[in-house]
């Protein structure tokens, strides 16, 4: 982890610990493949919340950069946005190299890109399917400098939301046609309050800074039209570069941000 990070994490460890609780942030981190579950046992392990919360972040300390964007994210995901604001200052900036810098031949952007927008890491069980991958990749570069979508359909459990993970593991596909950006949103069956809280983490996500709005909308009418306004004033770029995936539906949605 680089020096501006660590110090930031360090900097707001007090409140960080006082606050949060590790469980649905730990689940978060995994996913990213940053913390594994031996970790995870050692933090659950302690007697308190506050004792979790600091074995936590004792751990994200010895680690990489690409833990500390895990752990913000995931902040970012459970609702504590006044926490996530704290170490925003401090978030690295990963080189966009295009060399290979893992066994899986995924470049150092990729991962830096994918851990920010919240694509879920690749299975532990991970059958490799090139040409359906293949496709979705060659019918996103369709849409490149266009408003559009890629949908995905089959039945459940059969691999969707994989695939659509795996489509944007590219790093000339991201470089090139998605410089904007991606961001992940699980939705699967919500209720309206469930659904309220993913938009409002979306707003969150592009309006990191608050310069458009310190209140978060108040219902789903109100973020469709935070995130509407979003992409027509404060990111008019993302409209024609960057990706949005929407997982855990019939349907997994690939789709060019569109204000219309």
């Amino acid at each position: 982890m680089d020096a501006k990070a660590r110090n930031c994490l360090l900097q707001h460890r007090e409140a960080l610990e006082k606050d949060i609780k590790t469980s649905y942030i730990m689940d978060h981190m995994i996913s990213d493949g940053v913390l594994t579950i031996s970790e995870e046992e050692r933090v659950k392990n302690q007697p308190s919340n506050h004792q979790r919360a600091a074995t936590l972040i004792k751990m994200i300390l010895k680690k990489d950069n690409y833990s500390y964007i895990s752990f913000y994210n995931a902040l970012l995901h459970e609702g504590y946005k006044d926490l996530a604001a704290l170490l925003h200052s401090g978030m690295p900036v990963l080189s966009s190299s295009s060399g290979k810098d893992s066994a899986d031949g995924i470049t150092s952007y990729v991962r830096t890109v994918l851990c920010e927008g919240g694509v879920p890491q690749r299975p532990v069980v991970f059958v490799t399917r090139k040409k359906l991958v293949n496709a979705i990749q060659q019918k996103l570069l369709k849409l490149n400098g266009e408003p559009g979508w890629v949908s995905i359909y089959g039945m459940a459990g059969c691999g969707k939301s994989v695939l659509a993970a795996e489509a944007v593991r590219d790093h000339s596909l991201l470089e090139g046609c998605f410089p904007g950006g991606v961001h992940w949103v699980s939705v699967g069956k919500q209720d309206k309050s469930g659904l309220l809280m993913k938009l409002q983490n979306l707003c969150t996500r592009l309006d990191q800074d608050e310069s458009f709005s310190q209140r978060l909308p108040l219902n789903i009418e109100e973020a469709k039209d935070r995130l509407r306004i979003l992409m027509l004033r404060k990111h008019p770029r993302y409209r024609r570069s960057g990706l949005v995936g929407v997982g855990d539906f019939p349907r997994d949605i690939l789709g060019m941000s569109c204000p219309y």
